[in-house]
C-alpha cells in the first residue's frame, strides 16, 4: 500500500530519504550520539576486563557469563558426550573440570544447537567469547542496514543498551536477531530462503511461537515447507554428528528449566529473577502470589499477539509494518526472555524505521522512541532488573499496529 500523507507529522514529507526520526535530530546528530555511546560501552568492557570482572579474573580462569556455558557444551558436543550435557550433575561436574565453578544446572536448547557452538569450543576460551560475539553482531547489523538502508543505522544498533547487556553476557540474542531479521527481509523475494532462515531458528523454539501464525496467515507455503524440512535437517544432522543421546533427554531438561525459570513457587526463584524475567508472564508474577494469573496473563497476551499478527499479515498492509509487527509480537508472545534477549528488538525498530523513512512519522512516535530508548537503558543499569521489556514490546506494537491501520485513515484491506 502507499504511504498516506494526510496523518504525517507536520513538515515531515513522504518518501523522505533521511534518518531523522527524532524531529529535532539531524542523521548526523543520531550518528554522532550512537557512536559515542558505543564508544562508552567499549570503554565500560575495558575497564571491566582490566578489572578482572569480564571475561578473565585476575588468575586467568573465565569470568562465568551466559556463553560459558555454551563454550563448555560445545567442548563435550566435540568430545561425543553430549547426553550428559541434559544430567544436572553431570553438566555441573564437566562446567568444574574446563572452567572452574558451575552456575547453570540446565541446557534447555535442543541438540541443533551443538552444531553451531562446536566449532567455537575449538578455540580458547576468550578467542571463542570474542570471535562468537563480534560475528554475531555483525550479522545483527549487516541485517538491520540491509533493512533501513541508511549509515546511521549502524551507530544506533551498536548504542542499543541491550547490544551491550547481550555483548557482555555472550548471549545468542544477535544470532537470533540476525536470523530473523534476514528472514523477514528475502520473505517476499525469495521465500525457500527465508523458510531455511526460520527454520534454523529452531534452535530456540519459544520466540518462533508466532512465525507460523504469520506464513499461513499470507500464504507462505513455500517458506513454510522449506522452515519445515530445514529444521527436520537440522535435527537430523545433529544425531548423526553427536547422536540421539542428546534428543532423547532434551524433553525432560526442557521440562526441568520451565519449572526452575517459570516455578510458581516464589520459594524456588529468587525475587530478582523474576524481574529479569522481562515478559507479562515475570512481571505479573512480581505483582501477585497467585499461581495461576501470571500464566492467565501471559496466555492472553500471547492469544492477542497472535490474533495482531493473523490481521496485519492477512490485510493489504505495507510489508515493512508486516515483519515489524511479527518481529515485535514474537517478544511478547514467549513467557521467558531476559534483557539479553531482547536485543532482538533492532529487528521491529528497523522495520519500523525504513517505514517511517518512506512515509514520515506519525504524531508521537518522535516521543515514544526516545522513551523507549530510555527505558532501556533503566533495564541497563539495573542489569536486567528492571521488568520494563513487556511494556516497551507492547507500546512498540502499538506503535506499528497504529501505522498499519490507521495511517491517512484508511481501513485495511483484505487480500
Amino acid at each position: 500500500m502507499s504511504c498516506a500523507v494526510e496523518s504525517l507529522r507536520p513538515g515531515a514529507e513522504t518518501g523522505a530519504r533521511s534518518l531523522c526520526l527524532l524531529g529535532v535530530f539531524e542523521a548526523w546528530r543520531l550518528e554522532t550520539y550512537g557512536n559515542l555511546l558505543a564508544a562508552f560501552y567499549a570503554a565500560l568492557l575495558l575497564l571491566l576486563y582490566r578489572a578482572g570482572y569480564w571475561l578473565a579474573d585476575s588468575t586467568g580462569s573465565p569470568v562465568y557469563t551466559d556463553f560459558t556455558l555454551c563454550w563448555v557444551v560445545g567442548w563435550q558436543a566435540l568430545h561425543g558426550e553430549t547426553a550428559a550435557l541434559y544430567v544436572p550433575a553431570e553438566s555441573a561436574r564437566v562446567q568444574e573440570a574446563l572452567v572452574g565453578h558451575s552456575v547453570y544446572t540446565t541446557w534447555p536448547y535442543p541438540p541443533t544447537f551443538f552444531l553451531i557452538l562446536a566449532p567455537l569450543a575449538l578455540l580458547p576460551y576468550v578467542a571463542a567469547f570474542l570471535t562468537w560475539d563480534l560475528l554475531t553482531l555483525l550479522g545483527c547489523i549487516t541485517v538491520v542496514c540491509l533493512i533501513v538502508q541508511q549509515r546511521p543505522a549502524v551507530a544506533l544498533t551498536l548504542a542499543t543498551p541491550f547490544t551491550a547487556w547481550n555483548f557482555y553476557a555472550g548471549q545468542n540474542g544477535f544470532l537470533w536477531a540476525s536470523l530473523l531479521g534476514a528472514s523477514l527481509l528475502v520473505l517476499e523475494r525469495r521465500p525457500v530462503l527465508a523458510g531455511v532462515l526460520i527454520g534454523c531458528l529452531t534452535y530456540k523454539p519459544q520466540f518462533g511461537i508466532l512465525l507460523p501464525v504469520a506464513l499461513v496467515a499470507s500464504r507462505q507455503w513455500r517458506a513454510f515447507a522449506s522452515a519445515t524440512a530445514t529444521a527436520v535437517l537440522l535435527a537430523g544432522a545433529s544425531v548423526a554428528a553427536f547422536g540421539f543421546d542428546g534428543w532423547a533427554a532434551f524433553p525432560r531438561e526442557l521440562a526441568a528449566q520451565s519449572r526452575l525459570v517459570l516455578s510458581v513457587d516464589l520459594e524456588k526463584v529468587p525475587m530478582f529473577l523474576w524481574g529479569r524475567i522481562q515478559t507479562v508472564y515475570g512481571l505479573v508474577h512480581i505483582l501477585t502470589s497467585d499461581p495461576v494469573l501470571p500464566w492467565f496473563a501471559q496466555g492472553l497476551m500471547t492469544a492477542i499477539a497472535a490474533i495482531i499478527v493473523a490481521f496485519v499479515w492477512r490485510a493489504r498492509v505495507r510489508y515493512t509494518l508486516k515483519a515489524a509487527t511479527l518481529s515485535a509480537a514474537a517478544l511478547i508472545a514467549t513467557p521467558y526472555a531476559f534483557a539479553t534477549d531482547m536485543a532482538a528488538i533492532v529487528i521491529p525498530v528497523a522495520f519500523l524505521v525504513r517505514d517511517q523513512i518512506d512515509c514520515g512519522l506519525l504524531r508521537s512516535e518522535q516521543t515514544i522512541m526516545i522513551a523507549l530508548f530510555g527505558a532501556g537503558f533503566v533495564i541497563l543499569v539495573t542489569l536486567g532488573g528492571a521488568p520494563l521489556g513487556p511494556f516497551m514490546m507492547i507500546a512498540l506494537l502499538w506503535v506499528i499496529v497504529r501505522r498499519a491501520f490507521f495511517h491517512g485513515g484508511q481501513p485495511a484491506i483484505f487480500t
